[in-house]
């Protein structure tokens, strides 16, 4: 498979800059884009670090959870919830188990591209609460001859649980799951990807926007309505 990978140049970033400064309130006003996607959000984790599941704890009044499940649901035409076991609250959304069980998220990335109707699908593991709209939305505009579409906001550390995937890339999982390489970044070399650089001036910047929570002190750094939540 060849190798196709770009990170963004200064260059880039001063033309990005600039037409986030020129078009913060498109963010909020744009429409689902015509092509249909499916969000994937990932709700399989073991919570060891938490010492209990924490998709049912309480930020605000809402379960961590259902935070980037509505993200989701905002720019997303189906949702498929990747668990092997039912969320703490009901939903009407199909949940997936893992086919192949005990590898992390790549187990469940790659079950629910086999799942998937679209060939977008915006990947968000649920204990990022953090992650908002704008965010999502930002990854589909830049979507376009890319299989992977992944932002990133210190150099060389990439956030491959929170990207956009095409539904080809099952199989580029299928071949690192063959291989026992089960970090998911390491599909990015073997497909046509894109590195998002997130700069602070950008409408949907967040400085703790792609943290997750593995601990009760960083449940204790969450606003009571993350995501922008109203």
């Amino acid at each position: 498979m060849n190798f196709s990978m770009l990170y963004y140049t200064k260059e880039h970033d001063k033309i990005h800059r600039k037409f986030h400064l020129t078009n913060e309130i498109q963010y909020n006003q744009m429409n689902k884009p015509g092509q249909k996607i499916t969000g994937i959000l990932l709700a399989g984790g073991m919570s060891s670090r938490m010492g209990r599941e924490k998709g049912s704890m309480l930020i605000g009044k809402r379960m961590m959870y259902a935070y980037p499940l509505r993200v989701l649901e905002s720019v997303c035409d189906e949702i498929l919830i990747s668990s092997c076991r039912s969320l703490p609250a009901q939903h009407t959304h199909t949940t997936v188990c893992d086919r192949i069980k005990g590898i992390g998220p790549m187990g469940g990335i790659h079950t629910c591209l086999e799942h998937s109707s679209t060939d977008l699908n915006i990947v968000l593991s649920y204990d990022m609460p953090m992650v908002n709209e704008g965010l999502l939305r930002y990854l589909i505009m830049q979507s376009q001859g890319w299989d992977i579409v992944v932002p990133s906001m210190q150099a060389g550390q990439v956030e491959p649980l929170c990207a956009l995937y095409r539904k080809n890339i099952s199989e580029v999982l299928e071949e690192l799951i063959g291989e026992n390489r089960y970090a998911v970044r390491q599909a990015l070399p073997k497909a046509a990807s894109l590195v998002l650089n997130i700069q602070s001036d950008m409408a949907f910047y967040h400085p703790d926007l792609f943290m997750n929570i593995n601990s009760m002190e960083d449940l204790k750094r969450i606003p009571t309505n993350p995501g922008n939540e109203e």
